[in-house]
């Protein structure tokens, strides 16, 4: 990082994620063949013009996204992998995502005349999508890539024992509700999101392996949830929105909850120590984009208590830095355990 930082020419600072997103868009580590593919074959399959690709791929071969034989053919490394659209570990859509970069520029102009950097507040930002049908699809396939990505082990977990019926609230296409269904197959589940989302929920394959035991429903989740669930997960749902706008959310979810039920929330936790952590990033990222935010756990757990939950317990999934807290409802705990 120090090397990179102190590079004399600013335009190598800036240009390594708009590299990315170029080729991402591109496409070029889907169509390397499997022995490597020249920039002019490369060029070929993604229509592109030789000459500007061959420096992308150099750049990025550099950058140990790609390497580079002694024939000139190009092959995406284990680091590349995040381009192509079939990885397990894929950020194609993400890295693809123009919004982002452009809410990074205004936020950057923002900053510089004194005004409020967050590109759009969470009402915002969603009611766009549902008004762009195309970002919508954009928007719905990166969160269900970085679900992939970022959820895998969750479904594992020791936290669905004696439950019934999940609410996956927020719950996007179902990818996180898909897994945890085909893992936990005593559960029963209901997909719960914006109406333009469950639409695409509806017609997308995700479900198709549990669409037996899974109800799609369309709603705002700051109103009225489906009832009788006795366990609500919301992944990376809190870090959208400020504390007031996600204590909302969470009564919204207790007052829905069955009697004993519990709600499991999954997001990063920002460590109340000073060592690096993706959430420190994350919560920059929020801000800018939609005025949310990531927390500590002792915020979570005010964000609980204003809510009337406690927290019970937390898990780490996997190694994705996400965390899971189970949170119930005070009345639920004795006193003598607060």
């Amino acid at each position: 990082m120090r090397e990179f930082l102190l590079m004399a020419d600013d335009s190598i600072v800036a240009v390594l994620p708009y590299a990315l997103g170029i080729a991402a868009r591109l496409g070029v580590a889907d169509v390397c063949a499997r022995d490597g593919s020249t920039t002019e074959e490369l060029a070929a399959a993604v229509g592109f013009a030789a000459q500007p690709l061959m420096s992308l791929m150099n750049t990025l071969a550099g950058a140990g996204f790609f390497t580079r034989d002694r024939q000139g053919r190009f092959s995406p490394t284990e680091l590349g992998a995040v381009l192509k659209a079939d990885s397990v570990v894929s950020m194609r859509a993400t890295l693809s995502n123009m919004d982002t970069y452009q809410a990074w520029l205004r936020a950057a102009d923002a900053a510089a005349e004194m005004r409020p950097i967050a590109a759009a507040s969470g009402e915002a930002f969603f009611e766009d999508k549902e008004t762009r049908p195309k970002a919508e699809v954009a928007f719905s396939t990166r969160m269900q890539e970085r679900a992939m990505r970022l959820y895998a082990g969750l479904a594992e977990l020791p936290v669905w024992k004696g439950a019934s019926t999940v609410l996956d609230i927020g719950g996007g296409t179902g990818t996180v509700l898909s897994a945890v269904l085909q893992a936990q197959p005593q559960l029963s589940g209901v997909l719960f999101d914006r109406g333009t989302v469950i639409d695409l929920a509806a017609r997308a394959c995700l479900l198709d392996p549990v669409r037996d035991r899974c109800t799609l429903v369309a709603g705002s989740f700051f109103k009225e949830l489906p009832a009788d669930a006795d366990v609500h997960l919301l992944c990376s749902v809190l870090h959208d929105w400020d504390d007031e706008r996600a204590t909302d959310i969470l009564r919204a979810s207790a007052r829905a909850l069955a009697p004993c039920g519990r709600i499991l929330v999954c997001e990063l936790i920002v460590p109340a120590t000073s060592e690096p952590h993706p959430a420190r990033w994350s919560d920059l990222g929020m801000l800018v984009l939609l005025g949310g935010r990531e927390r500590t756990l002792s915020e979570f757990d005010r964000l609980f208590g204003a809510a009337g939950l406690v927290r019970d317990r937390l898990l780490p999934v996997g190694e994705s830095g996400f965390s899971l807290i189970e949170a119930v409802p005070s009345e639920q705990v004795p006193r003598s355990a607060w």
